[in-house]
C-alpha cells in the first residue's frame, strides 16, 4: 500500500499564494509578493500601502545614527 496517492489523484486546487500575499506594486508595475525596494518610503509605509522593509530602522542603525548626530553637534 503506497503512502502518496498518484499524482492525477491528488487535490492540486488551491496551491496558490492567498490573496492577502499579493499586491499590486505601482513602481513595479504588476503583483509581487515581497517588496521590490523601488518606492521611497513615506512614513514607514510604501506606494502600494504595506509596510516598506527599507524603510526600517533597526536598533544598531538607530545608535550609530544617533552617535553620529551627537558627534556632529560638538
Amino acid at each position: 500500500m503506497p503512502l502518496l496517492r498518484p499524482k492525477s489523484d491528488r487535490n492540486r486546487t488551491g496551491r496558490g499564494l492567498p490573496e492577502y500575499r499579493t499586491m499590486s506594486c505601482p513602481s513595479y508595475g504588476h503583483r509581487i509578493t515581497w517588496c521590490r525596494q523601488m518606492c521611497t518610503p513615506t512614513g514607514g509605509k510604501g506606494d502600494c500601502g504595506r509596510l516598506a522593509p527599507h524603510a526600517m530602522v533597526g536598533k544598531t542603525q538607530a545608535a550609530i545614527a544617533a552617535y553620529n548626530e551627537a558627534r556632529s553637534a560638538d
